[in-house]
């Protein structure tokens, strides 16, 4: 089955026709990193997100996604539409979890809460589709 498979870029929307369920990789570097209330600093973290192609480019979900970084690989939530993106996970019932947030430019947050120490981080950065 052929779908389109459309991403908008600082550059303009560009659509390429696809084949339904193959795998799609979202990139995040991270430049800053933000720890509870204190001063930002700069940081190098890097993050990369595989998740299904969806039939429906303009709004899909995969609550199969993988997220894999330098320290974990673990099961995320993932929510796409052509204005936002983003993923989610939780550990320890929930008193750990993760959330990051891609707008259409590419721009990314994502914030770390861990309800047991209490402590939150934020980093900035950005991610681009690379599948």
């Amino acid at each position: 089955m052929e779908h389109w498979k459309c991403v908008l870029l600082s550059a303009g929307l560009y659509c390429v026709a696809g084949t339904a369920g193959a795998a799609q990789v979202l990139t995040c570097s991270f430049v800053t990193e933000c720890i509870e209330t204190e001063d930002c600093a700069p940081t190098q973290y890097d993050v990369t997100v595989t998740y299904k192609d969806f039939a429906q480019p303009q709004d899909g979900m995969d609550a199969s996604a993988n997220w894999t970084d330098d320290a974990v690989t673990r099961s995320v939530f993932l929510r796409s539409r052509p204005d936002i993106t983003f993923a989610m996970w939780a550990e320890n019932d929930g008193r750990v979890f993760g959330r990051l947030v891609v707008d259409a430019t590419g721009t990314v947050r994502y914030v770390v809460m861990d309800a047991t120490v209490p402590m939150m981080i934020t980093y900035y950065g950005t991610c681009k589709d690379v599948a």
